[in-house]
């Protein structure tokens, strides 16, 4: 059997960590798989398949883990904001290798898999590349790509040098790797689209743990996002009122949580819109109350390829996504929605249009309610990667 190692910063909740453990769900049973997480915590740990072993780096590296809360936690802000001042101020590559005089070497691993990119070389954010090549022998090296890479500030030489050292690597969508390779274009090469694992069982599962009552006499639209600027929740707000101003008659959800909460916790009361608009917070189980609704919005700036947009299409929920580095490939060529132009004005005209012809929203719920959704082509693209194609990993 062959020994895999794989390497994500912690297991909060976000899109990489849910897809990190829906890929081991899927793997661990044909694979020894091991995790190494920078920061043994999150609310996902006890996902964790019980056949996978889980490691924690050596401090300081568990530093790159962690989050401000964890470290506040820990009573160990004061730590974790040094080596980010370091970071900051002399890069990623020199505070890491700083840091990793303090990690014992890992041995023994067929392949070795950095689960989290690494973008900005001055942000205190990543090192799971670094830890995969510096710091593990295996036979193959893979780094994954989950990101709009034009969006984070991410070409440099020493980026290019970092990913060259990889023997692939995996982009969640064909936006990703188009956006890798507008940066990074002398690594053509070694990327490959390997999609994301949604566990379209266990969504369809866990929207049935519970019954969300919602006002059907209204068009219920609901956004699962953490709440920063580049999702465009501020936005979306702005276009729900203007929408109740001319008369459409919704209810718009928001489930998530994140730095920008109170900005728009002031939009919505500055826009008089506490009937109109709730803000559920972070939620363990989203989809009962996913299924519940009408249409999934993404209003944001700067997308990869969200789990949302499959996990809402699969309980029968349609999407209006604004365009991003995938929402065409996701959304409209997929028949599970419709995109719109990254602008304020389109996205409102986009919700205007569904809101005013209802049926399409209907039928589109019906189209998905037919179709099959499984992860056959994300592990068998893994397992591509795994063996470089040769059938021997």
């Amino acid at each position: 059997m062959s020994r895999i190692l794989i390497v994500n910063n912690n297991l909060h909740i976000g899109g990489v960590q849910k897809a990190l453990i829906n890929l081991l769900r899927r793997i661990s049973s044909e694979y020894d798989v091991s995790l190494l997480l920078l920061y043994k915590g999150g609310e996902l740990m006890n996902q964790i398949p019980d056949n996978v072993t889980v490691i924690e780096a050596s401090s300081p590296l568990m530093y790159w883990g962690m989050s401000k809360f964890d470290a506040s936690d820990r009573g160990d802000l004061a730590g974790r904001s040094c080596w980010a001042a370091i970071t900051r101020l002399f890069g990623r590559g020199l505070s890491f290798r700083c840091a990793a005089c303090f990690q014992q070497r890992l041995t023994g691993y067929d392949v070795a898999i950095s689960y989290l990119h690494s973008g900005n070389p001055k942000a205190f954010y990543g090192g799971c590349a670094e830890f995969v090549l510096h710091l593990v022998d295996a036979k193959r090296k893979i780094c994954f790509l989950h990101n709009d890479f034009r969006q984070i500030c991410a070409e440099s030489n020493y980026n290019f040098q970092l990913y060259e050292g990889f023997d692939e690597i995996a982009a969640c969508s064909d936006g990703c790797r188009r956006a890798f390779l507008e940066v990074m274009p002398g690594l053509a090469d070694k990327v490959q689209v390997v999609p994301n694992c949604i566990g379209y069982g266990d969504v369809r599962r866990m929207s049935t743990e519970r019954t969300v009552a919602v006002n059907h006499s209204c068009i219920n639209i609901v956004t699962v996002a953490r709440l920063g600027k580049e999702k465009g929740i501020v936005r979306a707000i702005k276009a729900v009122s203007r929408l109740i101003s001319e008369g459409h008659s919704l209810h718009y959800y928001v489930i998530g949580d994140g730095p920008e909460r109170k900005v728009i916790q002031v939009a919505i009361q500055e826009l008089c819109l506490e009937d109109s608009v709730t803000l559920m917070g972070e939620i363990m189980n989203p989809y009962p109350l996913v299924s519940a609704c009408d249409l999934l919005l993404i209003p944001s700036y700067a997308e990869a390829a969200p789990l949302v947009i499959n996990e809402s299409a699969c309980l029968g929920v349609p999407v209006l996504s604004t365009r991003t580095s995938s929402a065409d490939e996701m959304v409209e060529k997929t028949g599970i929605g419709w995109v719109c132009d990254n602008t304020d004005e389109a996205l409102c005209e986009g919700l205007s249009s569904l809101l005013d012809n209802p049926a399409k929203i209907t039928s589109r719920h019906e189209e998905l309610l037919g179709m099959t959704f499984t992860d056959d082509l994300a592990v068998g693209r893994f397992e591509e990667m795994l063996t470089g194609g040769d059938g021997a990993c």
